[in-house]
């Protein structure tokens, strides 16, 4: 909370995420965020280019103008999953007041002082809960809890499942129209919660936009899900990142970036010998005591082997894991 009211209250943030949000989306049909004008931008002013439009709240204006609802609900679906699952950034006050529509029935977005991010570990970890959830393969969203370390190890998976399928098949039940994803984020972040789960603040950001989102599809289109018109991008996308070919692709990348790490890894492995060669090895006082009371001088000599060899293999051990990941 602290960070993301810095960020509002100096303007130059909220129009560095305009900013990014515009070359993100610069390609994309149907979504416009207007430029900012840098020259005329410090920290307690932000200029950006004027939208004209019919705000979103209009019901009225919208339908006067004969505006195709339906497409709206689309461009706002699919807009949202890219910024999400594509850029992992997005914005993160959707409501009707931040969004209009323009002549050519694109929609344009304002005010960036809240927006969310999410890294590729929290995407993979989000599309593969959800799609758990929409097969309802409630087990399977539990291990993923656990595999991605939201809950500890020790959980267990009957019981966890048991609650997913508790707060699920009363959402599932409902018509087509009516299924909230947002709502069943929402609580599985409480039945998380008893579960140990600690807070996720971006997680929290991404369940109110999507609350947000689906409240803007039921005020243009209350009998469509949006969720159902982003299904040709959720396919492509798990096709591009869950396909065995795409697993590869990932995994050999990220071994390069390990193997990156490596010569730093050696440069560290040398600095520690060379304090322990100048002395600089710090021992526990009683290892220290023992070792001079001892009369044998190839116990001595031992217990320093011993030593040298731990700290050779937890620098093997190192090394290993880093090739490995």
């Amino acid at each position: 909370f602290a960070r993301t009211i810095q960020f509002e209250l100096d303007l130059r943030y909220e129009a560095a995420a305009a900013d990014e949000l515009r070359k993100n989306m610069q390609h994309d049909v149907g979504l416009y965020v207007p430029f900012i004008d840098w020259n005329r931008t410090s920290e307690r002013v932000m200029t950006i280019e004027r939208i004209k439009g019919i705000p979103l709240g209009d019901m009225d204006a919208l339908k006067a103008a004969n505006i195709d609802f339906n497409k709206l609900v689309e461009i706002a679906a699919s807009a949202f999953f890219r910024q999400v699952f594509r850029d992992g950034f997005f914005h993160a006050d959707m409501h009707p007041g931040n969004i209009f529509v323009m002549p050519d029935n694109t929609l344009a977005v304002v005010d960036f002082g809240i927006m969310g991010r999410i890294d590729r570990t929290t995407q993979l970890y989000l599309a593969k809960m959800l799609w758990a959830f929409l097969k309802k393969d409630y087990e399977g969203v539990a291990r993923i809890h656990i595999d991605a370390g939201f809950v500890p190890r020790n959980t267990s998976v009957a019981e966890f499942a048991q609650a997913n399928r508790a707060i699920a098949e009363p959402i599932f039940g409902k018509p087509l129209n009516e299924i909230s994803i947002a709502t069943l984020l929402g609580q599985l972040f409480q039945v998380a919660e008893t579960f140990q789960m600690e807070t996720q603040p971006k997680l929290l950001m991404l369940q109110k936009t999507m609350m947000l989102c689906e409240g803007v599809g039921r005020l243009l289109s209350p009998d469509v899900n949006m969720w159902k018109l982003s299904e040709p991008l959720i396919a492509q996308w798990a096709k591009q990142h869950f396909s065995p070919a795409a697993q590869i692709k990932h995994t050999v990348a990220e071994g390069l970036q390990s193997l990156q790490k490596v010569p730093h890894l050696i440069a560290q492995t040398e600095h520690i010998i060379s304090n322990v060669m100048s002395g600089g090895l710090k021992l526990h006082p009683d290892t220290v005591n023992a070792m001079r009371g001892s009369s044998n001088t190839s116990n001595r000599w031992t217990a320093l082997a011993i030593i040298a060899l731990v700290m050779l293999g937890v620098v093997m051990v190192e090394l290993s894991l880093i090739v490995l990941r």
